[in-house]
């Protein structure tokens, strides 16, 4: 089959189930939608009778169960409203347009905008000025979500003119435009923000790396997958204006894309090597200007060419608004699922060449606080370096704040052993672990069934010196095998542990459970709600340096959440704070 005959007969396909979907007998919205009901209403209209158009309407709405033909029947009555002159019961019925639109789309949907428009026209003309306030206020909070800035400045604009208007509602305005400008100047003055051209975000990482060059000049095929030496450089990533925290956005063919797009996809847009020295100013700089004292190191595991591992640093670094260096660590892995043999006879080397680029971060790279993440088979890397790190520097401080080992592949005997030494190198040692993990099975069947310290369950590996977390509930992820980064919640606990150093028990989403080899921690991200929301909240806490609630919520009245404000807006913000801090 040719591939335009191909697409016909999908595309006949996807015709096919519409038709059926309309049409076939059983299917709800047959059953419900009267395709008279229109002209019915237009001739009651026609004869003056505004309210049997209108009950036909509520017979329609009561009868419906379609989310859609709900949404519509609510514009129409609303419509109808609007032209009698009801125009507070106009605005009741946008509401009711509004709540449905949220339930099926999401409190920051875009259809929301024009429904929020109308409901403040609709109040204004009946003179219910602090409901149409409401109505802007909450329109603001959407633009700002989804970056449409110079819509909010003509809202703002309406809001100044209506406290003009009407004195009464002057406090209420002055909090809701207060608390939209800040959270602008919020995102202009952090790490990460926006072309104001382009709409999406380029951010910059660092990185050392023995991978050999390639001679290509393209970004995502300057390092292959050969021994080099090491060198260093920094990299700049695109982040697109739709991001989801915890996912890197590609292509899809399924889509039709078949090239990559900053609108759409995250992209390693340049890399660029530099004198060691100049580099390691550059990360001093880079502090300064962003006010940070932190580094995070990133280590990626098995099957990673150096592109995607640029990407995976610059999204956990962007959907944590890390303020600091993102630093990534990229030893030679050739990229590919049949080169799993070759990838573990370089990342030992590439160890010894860690341990000595770790000394130089401690020294040159101005961070007083520098964390660590590992992953995969990039946990042998880290522990061979830290084992000779902690040897060099015997009875001194620790010189790294945390340090996370994400599902290591690594022989879990071996690993409790190291730990032992390693230990004196870190405030804190997190083993993140899952039974669900696809390449941790492949690699114990090839190491004798010897169980890898990556692998969760209640025979996940338990030492007094690292706290051992099962993370098997938020999925296996498959191939992908990056559960550490590619859920938002995991990320919301990586940045709960860089911001305050929280024992697990002060952790939302921690729960005690007993194993086969002594106590670890189940990671239940339901418990926290709504992980996006929270991974925001905490961003924000911490680049206030806020550390505990009571700090919290003076922020939050302060700077966030006026008095005046919605207070189920409050409440959910309340109860985001108590479980940011287990209270």
């Amino acid at each position: 089959m040719s591939a335009s005959k191909g697409f016909r007969a999908v595309l006949g396909g996807a015709l096919l189930l519409l038709l059926l979907s309309v049409f076939a007998p059983g299917v709800a919205t047959a059953q419900t939608y009267d395709p008279l009901l229109e002209i019915r209403i237009a001739e009651a209209l026609a004869e003056d009778d505004h309210d049997g158009a209108l009950a036909l309407i509520e017979a329609a709405l009561a009868a419906s169960e379609d989310r859609r033909l709900f949404e519509d029947l609510l514009a129409r009555k609303a419509e109808i409203l609007e032209a009698a002159g009801r125009h507070a019961q106009a605005g009741s019925a946008l509401e009711d347009m509004g709540a449905a639109i949220i339930e099926r789309e999401g409190e920051t949907a875009p259809e929301l905008i024009p429904v929020l428009e109308r409901i403040a026209d609709a109040y204004e003309a009946v003179g219910a000025i602090d409901n149409a306030v409401s109505a802007l206020s909450r329109l603001l909070e959407i633009l700002d979500a989804l970056d449409l800035e110079e819509r909010g400045a003509a809202v703002v604009a309406r809001l100044q003119a209506m406290a003009d208007a009407t004195p009464a509602v002057a406090a209420q305005v002055d909090a809701a435009v207060g608390g939209y400008e800040a959270a602008l100047e919020d995102e202009r003055s952090g790490p990460f923000g926006a072309d104001p051209d382009t709409g999406f975000t380029e951010v910059k990482i660092f990185y050392a790396t023995d991978r050999a060059r390639t001679g290509d000049t393209d970004p995502s095929n300057f390092y292959g997958g050969e021994r080099g030496t090491l060198e260093l450089g920094t990299a700049t990533v695109s982040i697109p204006p739709r991001h989801v925290p915890g996912k890197i956005e590609r292509p899809k063919i399924w889509l039709l894309e078949f090239r990559e797009d900053p609108a759409k996809h995250v992209i390693l847009k340049s890399v660029t090597p530099g004198d060691s020295d100049a580099v390691y100013a550059e990360m001093r700089d880079d502090l300064a200007r962003n006010e940070g004292d932190s580094a995070f190191v990133f280590v990626h595991g098995f099957n990673v060419p150096f592109n995607e591992a640029a990407q995976r640093t610059a999204q956990m670094a962007y959907d944590m608004n890390f303020r600091g260096v993102p630093i990534l660590y990229s030893w030679p892995s050739r990229g590919s699922l049949l080169s799993y043999i070759s990838d573990t006879a370089v990342v030992n080397l590439s160890g010894r060449r860690l341990t000595l680029f770790l000394e130089d971060v401690v020294r040159k790279s101005g961070a007083k606080r520098i964390h660590l993440i590992a992953h995969s088979m990039g946990n042998r890397a880290l522990t061979d370096a830290l084992e000779l790190y902690a040897l060099r520097h015997e009875g001194e401080p620790p010189a790294f704040d945390q340090v996370l080992f994400t599902a290591p592949d690594l022989d879990a005997g071996l690993f409790a052993e190291m730990a032992k030494t390693i230990k004196t190198t870190a405030q804190r040692m997190t083993l993140y672990a899952s039974n669900k993990d696809w390449a941790l099975a492949v690699s114990r069947k090839l190491h004798g069934d010897a169980a890898r310290a990556g692998q969760g369950g209640d025979k996940i590996i338990h030492a007094d010196i690292f706290d051992s977390v099962d993370m098997t509930s938020i999925g296996d992820d498959m191939l992908a095998h990056s559960y550490y980064a590619n859920n938002p919640s995991a990320l919301t606990d990586i940045l709960s542990l860089f911001w305050r150093d929280a024992p697990p028990q002060d952790r939302c989403g921690m729960v005690r459970a007993e194993g086969e080899y002594g106590e670890y921690w189940q990671y239940s991200p339901e418990a926290c709600g709504d992980t996006n929301a929270l991974l925001s909240t905490l961003s924000v806490l911490n680049r206030a340096s806020i550390v505990n609630l009571p700090e919290a919520r003076a922020f939050l009245n302060r700077f966030i959440m006026p008095a005046t404000a919605d207070p189920e807006d409050r409440s959910r913000l309340e109860t985001a704070l108590a479980r940011l801090f287990k209270d």
